[in-house]
């Protein structure tokens, strides 16, 4: 059976091993609301959602390349920037380059959504249980604007939980 063939996001010629900051959002699998609630536009974490948190501080401890700008862990998915420094990489490369690069923020968001399945797997005694979504969104920040509007994303995000919500529900 063949494999889908999935659109690409990432931008063809940029070394994502290159310093940069990036957007990214992380999703459990088919949405569940793993991590907790929003109520009244608080986020309130669950024991998974504290073991998702702790193990996202924990990204620059395991990846020394990796630092944490602002991050919010939501119901069902966490959105984060994350920063990239490696000097030596250069920014563009001659050619698309689709391959995970180590040193990357593809890297760091493995290790996490590794260290939190685990995690969880040991929590509910289910060695099977899937947490994820196979894949993560991640957007290259470009300029100080555009990192100043999803900082701002990222700190309302449990605020307008609730509005998102009530929109989903309504009727067509």
């Amino acid at each position: 059976m063949p494999f889908p063939v999935r659109k690409r996001y990432r931008l063809p010629y940029f070394n994502y091993a290159s310093s940069h900051l990036s957007f990214v959002t992380i999703c459990t699998d088919k949405r569940v609301p793993l991590f907790g609630a929003v109520i009244n536009g608080v986020m309130h974490l669950s024991r998974e959602g504290r073991m998702a948190d702790e193990s996202w501080q924990l990204i620059p401890q395991l990846c020394d390349y990796a630092s944490l700008d602002e991050y919010v862990i939501m119901p069902d998915h966490i959105h984060g920037i994350i920063a990239i420094e490696n000097p030596d990489e250069p920014r563009s490369t001659s050619g698309p380059v689709f391959a995970v690069r180590q040193r990357s923020v593809s890297t760091a968001v493995r290790n996490f959504k590794s260290a939190v399945t685990t995690k969880i797997r040991k929590l509910h005694d289910d060695p099977g249980c899937i947490v994820w979504q196979s894949r993560f969104y991640e957007r290259i920040i470009r300029s100080d604007d555009a990192l100043h509007r999803i900082r701002e994303y990222i700190r309302n995000n449990p605020a307008a939980w609730a509005a998102k919500l009530q929109k989903q529900r309504q009727p067509l």
